[in-house]
């Protein structure tokens, strides 16, 4: 009797558990010969996988005016594409959300439009969300930031480009905890392009993105013939505590961080533990940094400290960012900050960094943001991330043993002072003025003096070899 007993408690554990999940699946978009051409035989091979929501992968990033006018003349096929997907979606019985190139008129012009297109099991439009490819484009092609449809598995979906994530706060998204998101070439500061696995840990979201990245899920992903198959709760992931997986990016920021603050870490004075406070702005970031051991080839790569308090563009909106971060240099000067490279793989041990900042507060969110050459897996252990509460004033965030690291810190934004390049007539001048004086009066004009007296002191010194000669 105790045998079937817990025969029948194993049995209804399972059920429970298979009504409180789904399966999500992606394209393995490494696979050379997937095209839009395959989308059909994609779609019937995620039903017979029992999978829920198949999403497909973006059709090709616009990187040129060029290849956006060739996209715009080869747009004739959109409704067969609609009609296919539709047909394919109703046989396999799942839903299904792609990413479509749409030609639209506007403006007596053709502009070239994402459009996130969400199918039901039946094959019908339950969901478009669109947006143009080109950023300066001056058509309303949406009424929100962000589309979205429930199943009938009882899940509500945001569907957002990649760039929303940025874009939106999720205090602001009604409780939602699943997201798909379908990937843009938009993001262009330090820590854009790996925001999402941040922006989902933070918030204890389930993430589905069409690259080919899971955040969330119940358990690690299974590759499948041209799938890649995982299965998430409900209801997202469970708290904060749960473990972050770090994949080593595929590409590293190489931007102009002419405006951020970065003073060299001493990683001489860090094996005995370091400490150092930059400011920028209205943010101070209180910096401890203790290595435990230094490889042979320290000469090749340097850290800095990286402070930055200000606007950053994105398409054409204008986004309030704050970050304190320790982050690996190729060389000493700005311009060179960041290149990841064999140099940046280093036998560097952090024992220890402990970063804490006085973030604003408000209509903001705190990110923890980590990056390593190597795939890594942080959790209680090693890693802690303390956001903004009642009770505090400083964000904090803390690594412990761990190596190869090329960033950590934290990643702000206080979306009460975003704006729409549009909207810049309306901005208050005294404002812009002021933060201008502030940017002229701050560290970094000792950092050009600094980068002048070097260059002028090797000019001094040939001159004075010359003349010596000529005495």
């Amino acid at each position: 009797m105790s045998f079937l007993k817990i025969v029948l408690f194993f049995l209804c554990c399972n059920l429970v558990r298979a009504t409180n999940t789904y399966n999500a699946a992606v394209v393995d978009v490494s696979s050379p010969d997937i095209n839009i051409g395959k989308y059909a035989s994609l779609i019937r091979e995620a039903g017979e996988k029992d999978v829920d929501v198949l999403v497909l992968p973006t059709p090709r990033n616009v990187a040129s005016e060029t290849e956006f006018d060739s996209c715009i003349n080869d747009l004739d096929n959109y409704d067969e594409i609609m009609k296919a997907v539709s047909n394919a979606a109703k046989d396999a019985r799942i839903y299904v959300v792609a990413q479509l190139l749409e030609r639209y008129s506007c403006q007596n012009r053709d502009e070239l439009i994402r459009s996130n297109v969400v199918f039901d099991r039946n094959g019908a439009v339950i969901s478009v969300y669109r947006k143009p490819v080109n950023s300066g484009s001056r058509c309303n092609t949406t009424s929100s930031r962000m589309g979205h449809f429930t199943t009938d598995f009882g899940v509500t979906f945001g569907v957002l480009m990649e760039d929303d994530i940025i874009l939106t706060n999720v205090k602001e998204v009604n409780g939602i905890k699943n997201f798909i998101v379908s990937s843009s070439s938009e993001a262009q500061f330090l820590f854009a392009k790996q925001f999402s696995t941040f922006w989902g840990y933070t918030n204890n979201i389930n993430l589905i993105i069409d690259t080919g990245k899971f955040i969330g899920s119940i358990d690690g992903p299974k590759s499948s013939d041209n799938l890649i198959v995982a299965e998430f709760e409900n209801y997202g992931a469970s708290d904060i505590s749960k473990t972050l997986t770090i994949t080593p990016p595929t590409s590293y920021f190489i931007g102009d961080m002419s405006q951020y603050i970065i003073r060299p870490l001493n990683l001489e004075a860090s094996s005995k533990g370091y400490t150092e406070t930059v400011c920028q702005g209205n943010i101070c970031c209180q910096f401890y940094v203790k290595t435990n051991s230094i490889g042979a080839k320290q000469q090749d790569v340097t850290y800095g400290l990286v402070v930055f308090d200000g606007l950053q563009t994105l398409g054409n909106s204008n986004i309030a960012v704050q970050t304190c971060s320790v982050v690996a240099c190729a060389g000493l000067y700005k311009r060179s900050c960041f290149v990841g490279s064999e140099k940046n793989n280093t036998n560097i041990i952090f024992d220890n960094i402990l970063i804490k900042g006085n973030f604003s507060n408000g209509n903001t969110a705190h990110f923890p943001t980590i990056l390593t050459t190597a795939q890594s897996v942080m959790n209680k252990e090693n890693f802690r991330f303390n956001p903004l509460n009642k009770n505090t004033k400083y964000v904090s965030a803390e690594l412990y043993n761990t190596e190869n690291v090329l960033s950590f810190g934290i990643f702000g934004r206080d979306y009460s002072k975003d704006y729409q390049t549009s909207e810049i007539g309306g901005i208050n001048n005294t404002g812009i003025i002021n933060e201008l004086s502030d940017y002229i009066s701050s560290d970094n004009v000792q950092e050009f003096f600094d980068y002048l007296w070097i260059r002028l002191r090797v000019l001094i010194f040939v001159v004075s070899i010359y003349v010596l000669e000529m005495m």
